[in-house]
């Protein structure tokens, strides 16, 4: 028997397991995701189905605990304190807590249905070796989850203050039954997010500012893009804050964030600051820059988290839409869980100095349960090097604001340089992993990072030899991201062949290919077709669409008169005879 054959057995033996579990009720058929993953799927689903068009993360019932009024009173004994003193320890010098004092024997009780939070806060395997950087994540993912459950708890209390305007009394003036929990919050805000404290008195204030008070505005202003801009990127978040109103019609409002005086010039400010529904923001003087150092792309979590949208669309300065973003709130995953999620392109692990291995070793340390999510990474599957592209994240802060600080403490200064950022590519892995720390649902759109741009290896600039020949099984150009269809959403990168290059034209935009469809040459960002009629034209109407683009971009780069800053390029002429099939403006296989 071939192993054709024994995969086939394998499969069917799957379906019959599963339709014999009473809670399935047999309706299942066996499909394969384009990345090899094997998921059931309702017999009855349709094309737009979420089984068939994202990857949902989700946890099981019971890894989920909440806090109760019995963990609350067991803080109150010899042992909770020991708890209290655990839980409130700062993550990365976590005091040792003595392992003769499980939890759930001794004064505490077993067997207690209702302490089901405390448990799950602190193991006595954790407790018992809770020094030392290597165990680090696995604290810091503890203390997360505990402070969601204790939070979550005692919200209500909070709300009930805040309605009668005596808010500030949370920490002063605690109900006797309450004190010891409100004490641990306080306690924990203090180890875990001190530089929200400059600003605000509590997390509670802040969720009420940025999310609460946001759901009694009209939708289209609770709504907005956030963008993170220093002066080096100024150049293409112009071109794409113009593209995002005169091409896109987009009308939803523009928060830009920069970090500090010296981050955006003066000029760039002011800029930015006279377009209608724009609005410019120093994020230090949000958030306590002296326990952050924020710069670059760790301002993005930041960003999201204090911006006054409850919905937000975080987008990179050099990402562009062929249609408006706004249309992601509409997006199935997002209705779902609150999130939409993107993933980027298989990049092979060659150049990584830390080994797929000990990336997934890493991640199983740190996290005691997971969701079905973590199975499904090319980590996890030793199949590249990333996993999320976070030049677009979309998220419902009415959901998601817990999740947001648990990303956040992973970009601090204290765990980015200890050991977020030697484990994980930059921040942007942090956004699906923080939700796995914090165990909230997230949504990923299923298709890989493709690429857009010309048909064939049009570099001469870069090729051996002027004379080398066209190689017409690929395209070449930006990186591609697909809506829940598989079909092209928005790229980042610029919108020139190469912007590092100085000289590099701009692209023609004709066609693209899935991650999934190609093999990468990633020095080049090309993707060469795997099969024949892997490669596909891109729209006519998205072609046009490209190609405004590139005309402001343009204008963007005549105003500023800086040929050091940017190239005044030639824009492309628009032909319909370019493309994959001649410019039908198809969208046929080669």
């Amino acid at each position: 028997m071939g192993s054709q054959d024994l995969r086939i057995l394998l499969v069917v033996a799957i379906f019959f397991f599963l339709a014999s579990i009473n809670q399935y009720h047999g309706s299942f058929d066996v499909s394969f995701d384009e990345d090899g993953q094997v998921q059931s799927v309702p017999a009855e689903a349709g094309d737009d189905d979420l089984y068939y068009t994202h990857h949902i993360a989700t946890f099981k019932n019971d890894q989920v605990r909440p806090w109760t009024t019995a963990d609350t009173v067991a803080l109150s004994t010899r042992e909770g304190q020991e708890i209290f003193e655990f839980l409130g320890a700062p993550p990365a010098s976590p005091r040792p807590v003595r392992e003769a004092l499980p939890i759930g024997e001794q004064r505490l009780g077993r067997g207690n249905e209702d302490r089901a939070g405390y448990d799950a806060a602190v193991s006595s395997t954790d407790r018992s070796k809770a020094g030392g950087s290597d165990k680090m994540f696995l604290h810091l993912t503890k203390r997360l989850r505990a402070y969601r459950g204790l939070w979550q708890h005692l919200q209500p209390d909070y709300e009930g203050l805040r309605s009668e305007e005596k808010q500030d009394q949370f920490y002063v003036r605690p109900s006797l039954d309450m004190a010891p929990a409100v004490r641990l919050l306080q306690k924990m805000e203090w180890s875990l997010f001190p530089w929200i404290l400059k600003t605000y008195a509590t997390t509670f204030d802040l969720y009420h500012e940025t999310v609460a008070a946001a759901s009694r505005r009209p939708i289209d202003e609770r709504r907005g893009i956030v963008m993170c801009v220093g002066d080096k990127h100024s150049v293409y978040a112009r071109t794409t804050v113009k593209v995002l109103r005169d091409v896109l019609k987009s009308s939803l409002p523009i928060e830009i964030y920069y970090a500090g005086e010296q981050d955006l010039s003066q000029e760039n400010r002011a800029w930015f600051d006279q377009l209608p529904g724009v609005k410019v923001i120093d994020i230090t003087t949000r958030l306590d820059q002296s326990l952050l150092h924020l710069s670059g792309s760790i301002i993005k979590p930041f960003a999201m988290l204090v911006s006054q949208f409850q919905e937000v669309i975080l987008l990179d300065a050099d990402a562009y839409f062929l249609q408006d973003p706004e249309n992601l709130f509409d997006d199935g995953g997002y209705q779902e869980v609150g999130t939409v999620f993107f993933y980027g392109r298989t990049v092979p692990n060659k150049s990584s100095k830390v080994s797929q291995a000990s990336k997934r070793a890493w991640l199983e340390s740190s996290l005691p349960s997971v969701s079905n999510h973590p199975s499904k990474t090319r980590w996890f599957r030793s199949k590249g090097n990333q996993d999320q592209d976070s030049g677009v994240v979309v998220m419902d802060k009415r959901i998601h604001f817990l999740g947001l600080l648990a990303i956040c403490k992973l970009n601090d200064i204290q765990e980015r340089n200890q050991a977020t950022y030697r484990g994980i590519w930059g921040a942007q892995e942090s956004f699906w992993i923080g939700l796995e720390m914090i165990q909230e649902r997230y949504s990923f759109i299923r298709f890989g990072g493709g690429v857009i741009g010309d048909l064939g290896d049009s570099i001469p600039y870069k090729q051996d030899s002027p004379s080398a020949p066209t190689r017409m099984d690929r395209v070449c150009g930006n990186q591609l991201h697909f809506n829940h269809k598989g079909q092209p959403l928005w790229w980042n990168s610029g919108l020139v062949r190469d912007k590092t290059t100085d000289g590099s034209p701009y692209l023609k935009y004709t066609a693209w290919i899935r991650d999934e469809h190609g093999i990468w040459d990633i020095e080049h960002s090309c993707l060469i077709q795997a099969f024949h009629g892997a490669l596909k034209e891109v729209e006519w109407n998205h072609r046009q669409t490209a190609f405004e683009m590139l005309r402001i971009d343009r204008g963007v780069a005549q105003e500023l008169g800086q040929p050091s800053v940017k190239n005044i390029m030639t824009v492309p002429r628009l032909l319909r005879t370019d493309g994959v099939k001649g410019g039908n403006g198809n969208n046929d296989a080669v």
